[in-house]
């Protein structure tokens, strides 16, 4: 729901969930701090202010974030797409450039965050009453690289007929105040929003566990990590049986199950369960103006339909933890 909130489809607290009482009404306690060593050995995790945590067992969901690029590393002023909460900050600062002059937008990435993100800020931008210039930057040769022919014509189609000038085979070598020079030339633009994919936290490899080249946490298929008996986990962060699967919430919240099964039987010494992930799997990008893309395997549709279940599967989902 979190690119809604760059149109102003969602108020900021709607896709948010209040991770401490829900902790604490389970009788838990929480923590806010961020993990910086995960010793296996002592069985604990450090935090950045030095308190440390211990655990029987455990499970890690620490999510992803912009991958190290060097225009992620250089572009100070631009905003990343991770966290989500930056689709905040993306919304105030198109409503503060727009009280001077239609702004210019550089979406890099053309991913389904970024062309989430380059067709909820141009239902902003419309809503404001102001054209804008709106350019989205592409390394390879479509948007959404993974989805299905019939999907990346679609979404092509309906962001240049709203005058989105899409840059694919294009690559942002450099970011600067107020400009970004790419292979195909110098961009002017006032914002900068970067969505050049995802990669996992730094932590499990400053800890010494076993990975994948990108970082992410190696685990088996009880999604249990290599090696480490009692450390389990899930989502953007993980590689499952030495793959990545796509950073969809879609697998992210069918592990969720498995991983607090496993917990429990962990302690127990009893069998664990098998992740199996599913083949086929439905997401839908939300485009801002009240329609959605839907895609599901080999076949994709756009319309209000899809934006409807869209918005169905999403607010029930986050109003579950809200009770």
């Amino acid at each position: 729901m979190a690119t809604g909130v760059i149109s102003g489809a969602y108020a900021p607290e709607m896709h948010r969930i209040d991770i401490r009482r829900l902790v604490e009404e389970g009788g838990g306690s929480f923590i806010q701090g961020r993990i910086t060593e995960i010793r296996t050995a002592n069985r604990e995790f450090v935090l950045e202010n030095g308190y440390s945590v211990p655990y029987d067992v455990a499970s890690v969901c620490l999510g992803s974030k912009v991958s190290r690029t060097g225009v992620a590393e250089n572009g100070a002023g631009a905003i990343r797409i991770k966290p989500v909460v930056n689709t905040v900050e993306i919304r105030r600062r198109l409503m503060a450039l727009g009280r001077d002059r239609a702004p210019r937008v550089l979406v890099v990435g053309g991913g389904a965050a970024g062309c989430e993100v380059a067709a909820n800020a141009l239902a902003l931008l419309g809503r404001l009453g102001l054209e804008g210039e709106l350019t989205v930057v592409q390394g390879s040769e479509s948007l959404l690289p993974n989805a299905p022919k019939r999907a990346q014509k679609e979404l092509l189609g309906f962001l240049q007929q709203r005058g989105v000038n899409v840059l694919t085979n294009t690559v942002v070598t450099d970011l600067g105040d107020g400009v970004a020079w790419t292979t195909q030339g110098k961009i002017p633009c006032d914002m900068q929003v970067l969505a050049v994919g995802v990669s996992p936290p730094e932590v499990f490899r400053d800890s010494r566990l076993p990975t994948d080249e990108s970082g992410a946490l190696l685990l088996d298929r009880y999604l249990r990590s290599i090696g480490v008996g009692s450390l389990f986990g899930g989502g953007d962060c993980i590689s499952f049986c030495g793959r990545c699967l796509p950073k969809l919430g879609v697998f992210a919240v069918r592990q969720g199950p498995v991983i607090f099964r496993n917990l429990q039987a962990a302690l127990a010494g009893t069998p664990l369960s098998e992740y199996r992930p599913q083949r086929n799997y439905l997401y839908v990008l939300n485009l801002g103006d009240g329609t959605g893309l839907a895609v599901y395997g080999r076949f994709s549709w756009r319309g209000r339909l899809s934006w409807r279940i869209k918005h169905s599967i999403d607010e029930r989902f986050v109003r579950e933890y809200r009770r």
